[in-house]
């Protein structure tokens, strides 16, 4: 999934050989991908100038390299020395490439976690968003239940009233007009 991103560009390092020209090679690769990437983005291969920094140290190395070849007039141990700071250094270039490389893995790893976090939160917060919309609407639709089964609760309240005093009323009257005591 992250290749495919990166249009499945990748160098491989072998980081505990200790063979020069397969480390040259690893290097070379390494440039070379980074010189089609920049060729394709406007000659920048990243946005962070400490790439730039590292390749101009490696090609600047890779000319002192060359310049030692070539020297004459200078002892063997001169030239040993010489060629053994040179390879400190370019093992030493070597190893901050290495580690720029992995440092954007684990960003692009870290940027496509917390992507995913945040889908996944996006998409619980719109569950939860609807299940509340949900509940708030059947409570709602209780409540409305509620207060009409209360209205004719009271409507009906009333009107047994109404008929309890209407039948008091007609009782009274009747008493009245028969004098006698007639018991509910």
């Amino acid at each position: 999934e992250i290749l495919e991103l990166c249009d499945n560009r990748m160098v491989l390092f072998d980081n505990k050989t200790t063979n020069k020209r397969k480390k040259a090679e690893q290097v070379q690769k390494l440039l070379s991908l980074v010189d089609s990437v920049a060729r394709k983005n406007n000659g920048k291969p990243f946005t962070d100038e400490l790439f730039h920094e590292l390749q101009e140290e490696a090609i600047k190395l890779r000319d002192q390299k060359k310049e030692v070849e070539s020297l004459k007039g200078y002892s063997k141990s001169e030239i040993s020395e010489f060629k053994k700071q040179i390879e400190i250094s370019y093992d030493r270039q070597l190893s901050r490439i290495t580690e720029m490389v992995y440092l954007y893995y684990i960003l692009y790893v870290l940027f496509v976690v917390v992507v995913q976090v945040e889908t996944k939160l996006k998409e619980t917060a719109k569950r939860l968003e609807k299940q509340l919309g949900e509940e708030q609407a059947a409570r709602l639709e209780a409540e409305e239940r509620a207060n009409e089964v209360q209205k004719r609760s009271s409507d009906e309240i009333k009107k047994l009233r109404e008929n309890l005093e209407r039948a008091e009323r007609e009782t009274k009257e009747l008493q009245k007009k028969l004098g006698k005591c007639i018991n509910l």
